[in-house]
């Protein structure tokens, strides 16, 4: 089972994740929110994502981490990242465009699941 990265919020709306694998030779920066690649290239994912979408490492302080003082399973890890969705917008929508962005090795949507609404 996944676990989104943001709270759940109060009016019981859930925004839901799309969880990808990047490549190796890539990570993400969370404040210029690119993707960059050992070779320098960059990549912008957010013209083909719905307002309000937000990308995240699953691990966090692994991703801040000096990668050359990681051991090989923490490296593994720190590649895993979470597409979060505006409440309402299905991630098996996104999948296929996830995939063919140039630093994700794979991508798939996460369970859907849902909360009662507040009366």
């Amino acid at each position: 089972m996944t676990i989104p990265a943001v709270p759940s919020p109060k009016d019981g709306s859930i925004r839901t994740p799309l969880d990808f694998t990047l490549k190796a030779e890539w990570t993400f920066d969370t404040k210029k929110r690119t993707f960059r690649s050992a070779k320098g290239e960059t990549f912008s994912p957010f013209a083909d994502l719905p307002s309000g979408s937000t990308i995240v490492y699953k691990a966090p302080d692994l991703a801040r981490s000096d990668p050359s003082k990681l051991n090989e399973h923490e490296r593994a890890l720190r590649r895993y990242m979470q597409l979060i969705l505006p409440a309402g917008v299905s991630p098996s929508r996104l999948v296929a465009v996830v995939r063919k962005w140039p630093p994700v090795d794979d991508a798939h949507a996460g369970p859907e699941v849902s909360l009662p609404k507040a009366r």
